[in-house]
């Protein structure tokens, strides 16, 4: 029989396979092969020079039963390709507080802040002052007691400031104007 180097190899490899499973080191779970020549036939032949013959071979159905020990159950296997989820859900959100259904006062109404800007003022001799202010592209004399736009009137002027009453809500306002002399 020729053999060609890479045939030589893998008859190598194959017979140090085979040696290992027949010699090599037994597990607790491994099965015997079924012997079915006994020790007198052997050493017959064994003495008579003869060489022996082959072993019978064992039946299937004789190994499957040896092997039947071996056989897991179906759990461990799905157990090794289950899903494992590591999402923790949220806690669940407070109870919302409760709502007090007593009714509420409706806030008091405020004045709305003083639409007028001091742009200066003219004080002649024994007469009373005469005040120039703004609103928006609009200019006004004012004189003390005076009504603006029929919501605001000038009440008096002290210490640099010009006291305006909004007339719908009876509420004072002040304008600080520095400067001028009473």
């Amino acid at each position: 029989m020729n053999l060609t180097t890479r045939g030589k190899w893998l008859t190598g490899c194959a017979a140090v396979v085979a040696a290992y499973v027949v010699f090599g080191p037994k597990d607790s779970d491994s099965v015997e092969p079924a012997r079915t020549t006994s020790t007198s036939a052997h050493t017959h032949s064994a003495a008579s020079g003869s060489p022996a013959s082959p072993a019978a071979p064992v039946p299937l159905t004789r190994t499957l039963q040896q092997l039947a020990h071996r056989v897991v159950d179906g759990s461990g296997a799905g157990a090794l390709f289950a899903t494992h989820s590591w999402y923790v859900p949220p806690p669940a959100p407070p109870p919302p507080p409760p709502v007090d259904t007593a009714p509420v006062a409706p806030p008091k109404p405020v004045a709305p802040a003083l639409p007028f800007t001091y742009m200066g003022s003219y004080a002649p001799k024994g007469a009373q002052p005469v005040f120039f202010l703004t609103r928006d592209d609009r200019v006004y004399d004012v004189h003390l007691g005076d009504t603006l736009d029929g919501t605001y009137s000038v009440d008096s002027f002290a210490n640099g400031v010009l006291v305006f009453t909004y007339k719908p809500l009876n509420q004072p306002q002040q304008l600080i104007i520095t400067g001028v002399a009473p």
